[in-house]
């Protein structure tokens, strides 16, 4: 049997209780997340029933949690201050990358919003999983320490970070796309900047085996620009195609061919099917 499909029916995911959406009264335009069963469910006229596994409901998540963000004021990023990447970081041609922080996390990932009530779920991002994917528990690991799982590791580019996009819960044949909100502050004129995912594939005994950056367009900073602050929202993809593509690590990262000083702002990864 095929997947089931009531096209009269907007995905807007609310999350129950398996008790609760049995005791629901059905509306048209909801389909509803049940959290017990870990499966959406739509009401089809006589009774609530589940969304075969192998359906093709994208979803997203969204998180503010950047390491690095100051306690002092409220985790948002001071004028002038960030993450410097170097002269130093330039001579290696460097992607560095930007890790994550589960005290950030709790501090920022929170709705500001009453209705729908989206709260009671931990290590899910600032929607608390209301919009993820069928079948994904979370996009993101906070908590996720490389140099504790790899503790003799060199030239990775993930030694010393923390977090992780996380890419566990995907199916072959999904694509990935994460816009990374970022501001750059150029300290030279005539600067570029290289966006990117840092990527490293994993075989199913966790061991390394590619290491490369997903890049996007480049970003060109020329003159008038030293001293300035100018926001991105840049869009990077990959497609979710092996053992080794579910059980990568990844983190976004920025390559500049002079100084510049990053304040990394927010991912919105997303899911599409």
């Amino acid at each position: 049997m095929g997947t089931i499909v009531n096209a009269s029916y907007k995905v807007i995911p609310d999350r129950h209780t398996t008790d609760r959406i049995s005791s629901l009264r059905p509306e048209e335009g909801v389909i509803v997340y049940d959290v017990n069963e870990k499966i959406n469910k739509f009401w089809n006229g006589t009774e609530w029933v589940g969304i075969n596994s192998q359906s093709s409901l994208s979803g997203y998540s969204h998180t503010g949690a950047f390491a690095g963000k100051p306690l002092s004021n409220d985790y948002v990023w001071e004028a002038g201050a960030g993450i410097n990447y170097t002269q130093n970081d330039v001579n290696a041609e460097l992607y560095k990358v930007l890790s994550l922080d589960n005290d950030v996390h709790l501090a920022v990932d929170n709705p500001y919003w009453s209705t729908p009530d989206v709260s009671g779920l931990d290590n899910v991002g600032l929607f608390n999983g209301y919009a993820l994917p069928d079948g994904v528990t979370s996009l993101v690991d906070y908590t996720y320490d490389f140099d504790t799982e790899y503790p003799l590791s060199t030239g990775t580019g993930f030694e010393g970070s923390t977090g992780r996009i996380r890419l566990n819960d995907l199916k072959y044949g999904d694509q990935l796309r994460v816009r990374f909100d970022f501001n750059i502050i150029p300290q030279i004129a005539n600067t570029t900047i290289e966006p990117a995912l840092w990527y490293s594939n994993r075989d199913d005994n966790n061991d390394i085996t590619f290491t490369f950056p997903l890049t996007t367009s480049p970003v060109f900073y020329g003159g008038g620009t030293v001293g300035n602050t100018y926001l991105n929202r840049v869009d990077i993809s990959a497609w979710i195609i092996s053992n080794e593509d579910v059980n990568a690590l990844t983190l976004p990262a920025i390559k500049a061919d002079n100084p510049v000083i990053i304040q990394p702002l927010g991912l919105l990864i997303t899911v599409i099917r």
